[in-house]
């Protein structure tokens, strides 16, 4: 072999040497280390009720203790699937409790008087009544009612939707008091509803009447009073009742009606007794007779409202017992007292 034989040799085999230490050095090099896993962030669990992690503050995610969502360490799991009471959870107080079922429906009720839909809202805002809505929401609902009722069955207006609401013209020989009679309704309603000042009507008039009866339930619990047409609710007010339960509970019919009723109690001295109108007289202005001596009547003392001072009876301010008056109808208003 030529010396330039032997050259070119050396140079191939140096070559091929170099190749395999590069690929030895790849393969056979030591794994480079993994870097550490850092610690989880260290979180501040509130002490509150609905605070504690169900797995302890900072469990990692996969562990029981981890929102089953991929939520937050320190939140229980909501068995939903994410953080539950998480606002309460992060602030350090509790959840917000779920609204109720009378609260939801007393929002639906809302919306729809906002939007216009009278007898809609006046219905669902009575349902949540029904369902014992309470508090700022209740408030609401009560005085969304009255002032619905004032704009529908109570008003001069007449609502195609409203079922209760009627137009009727006026027949030969017809008068306030055989229409209202006809309809369960007073003469003073019948009056009210059509701006009539005096009770003379004309064959041909055309008139709104509104299917009556209005029927009243009281609670004492409450110390409230709630007249009802149907399934609406047209009026709430707050109410005196007996010291010592001495309100009889049960269901009544309207017995009789005075305006300024004397106050003449059988087992009280007659000094204590006072005429219609006189201005100590305890009845106030109106009386409507439920049965044996007890009755719904007005006050001198407006103070009394709400609380149990009276020997049995319910009492009301002058102007809602007034109101009372003309709604309810002797012998078709029942009226309900309940705990």
């Amino acid at each position: 072999m030529t010396t330039t034989g032997r050259i070119i040799v050396v140079f191939a085999a140096a070559a091929g040497l170099v190749t395999l230490t590069v690929i030895a050095m790849h393969y056979l090099r030591p794994p480079e280390p993994t870097p550490p896993i850092p610690a989880p962030a260290d979180v501040q669990t509130p002490s509150g009720p609905g605070a504690v992690a169900a797995g302890g503050a900072g469990a990692p995610v996969g562990s029981p203790g981890a929102a089953a969502g991929g939520g937050l360490p320190g939140a229980a799991a909501d068995p939903k699937g994410g953080p539950a009471g998480a606002a309460g959870t992060l602030t350090g107080g509790p959840a917000p409790a779920p609204a109720g079922p009378g609260e939801v429906i007393a929002d639906d009720g809302l919306a729809l008087a906002a939007s216009g839909r009278i007898v809609e809202a006046q219905r669902r805002l009575s349902e949540a009544l029904r369902a014992g809505v309470d508090g700022p929401k209740g408030k609401a609902v009560r005085e969304a009612l009255v002032t619905l009722a004032d704009r529908a069955q109570l008003s001069s207006a007449r609502l195609p939707e409203d079922p209760y609401s009627k137009a009727y013209e006026v027949a030969r020989g017809d008068s306030v008091t055989r229409i209202g009679q006809k309809f369960l309704i007073t003469k003073e309603l019948l009056m009210k509803l059509n701006g009539l000042a005096s009770p003379g009507i004309a064959a041909g008039q055309q008139m709104k009447v509104v299917q009556g009866p209005v029927n009243v339930e009281i609670s004492k619990g409450r110390h409230e009073l709630q007249a009802w047409l149907g399934d609406i609710c047209i009026r709430v007010c707050q109410v005196g009742i007996g010291k010592g339960n001495s309100t009889p509970e049960g269901t009544f019919v309207v017995k009789n009606k005075m305006i300024n009723p004397p106050y003449q109690p059988q087992h009280k001295p007659k000094s204590e007794h006072r005429d219609g109108g006189a201005p100590d007289n305890p009845l106030g202005s109106r009386w409507i007779d439920i049965g044996n001596h007890y009755g719904i009547h007005g006050t001198i003392d407006p103070a009394s409202i709400g609380r149990d001072v009276s020997e049995g009876c319910i009492r009301m301010h002058n102007k809602e017992v007034e109101e009372l008056y003309d709604l309810v109808v002797l012998g078709g208003s029942k009226v309900t007292v309940k705990p």
